[in-house]
């Protein structure tokens, strides 16, 4: 089996879609708090990047980061659109997400039940790839953006990590184990290709 190309940019264009749209309505009910929680958003991008092999890893944080770089430029907050700021931390969340639910889903892989099988390790590493998120975005703010910023950001940075981060770690612990489940079935349905039966050849044809 292999993957249509075709579907899979189409697949990936829908969840970017999707990823800046809930991004965006995230950051508009945000604004007047100051602070942009990814409570949808995040979980979708975590998905995306474990539910298929490690070649897909960094996908769903780069279209996250993306969608971040594109809300900050849209209302101004140019220092933060800094892709060294809102892109890479992103880029990691996917990796780091990615290869914690590979290891646990082998750890996991003969365990009868299927929470622990399926479940478990796409929960355990939403929270490893929220809390990537979190940390090496707050480390690249505080390593490149301006100084003047940061006194402001203070504040922000202590309610983000007080209240929308636990949020957003419950978020992704719930919702993660079945966006990729979701996504498993769109895949195996639209995106993979299945070899077609040989016909048998009959001799004397």
């Amino acid at each position: 089996m292999k993957k249509d190309k075709a579907h899979l940019v189409a697949f990936i264009g829908v969840m970017f879609a999707l990823i800046f749209v809930l991004f965006m309505l995230e950051g508009a009910l945000s604004i007047v708090a100051g602070v942009s929680t990814c409570v949808l958003s995040l979980p979708v991008a975590i998905a995306l990047s474990i539910y298929d092999d490690w070649k897909s890893s960094f996908i769903g944080g780069t279209l996250l980061g993306v969608s971040s770089c594109i809300f900050c430029l849209i209302f101004g907050m140019v220092v933060y659109a800094n892709p060294l700021v809102c892109i890479l931390p992103r880029i990691l969340l996917g990796i780091t997400a990615y290869w914690t639910y590979f290891g646990l889903s082998k750890l996991f892989k003969k365990a009868k039940h299927r929470y622990f099988r399926e479940i478990l390790p796409a929960s355990i590493a939403a929270v490893v790839g929220a809390l990537t998120n979190t940390v090496l975005y707050i480390l690249a703010i505080g390593l490149f953006a301006e100084k003047d910023v940061m006194g402001v950001g203070t504040t922000l940075l202590q309610i983000a990590a007080g209240i929308y981060f636990p949020i957003e770690l419950v978020a992704s612990f719930i919702l993660v184990p079945v966006y990729v489940r979701v996504m498993q079935k769109v895949s195996s349905k639209y995106v993979i290709k299945k070899k077609q039966p040989q016909k048998e050849v009959v001799q004397g044809e």
